[in-house]
């Protein structure tokens, strides 16, 4: 999967407190692999992350389309 900086960053915060449940292996500053049973879950994950760093509420979030689709 390719992802921008502050996401893999994401990505990493998630898996490193996961103990290493989502990624294989990180292949440069964009892109890594991602378990594939666990990809969607990630997605989610850090779709919760970004929308709380934005301050969207629960409400907000389903009015709204997300890149990570």
């Amino acid at each position: 999967m390719k992802y921008a900086p502050p996401t893999m960053a994401m990505i990493e915060k998630i898996d490193k407190e996961s103990s290493g449940a989502y990624v294989i292996e990180r292949i440069d500053d964009r892109t890594c692999l991602v378990k594939e049973n666990k990809a969607d879950e990630l997605k989610a994950r850090v779709k919760t992350l970004m929308d709380k760093a934005m301050g969207v509420e629960d409400e907000e979030v389903a009015d709204l389309d997300s890149d990570l689709d």
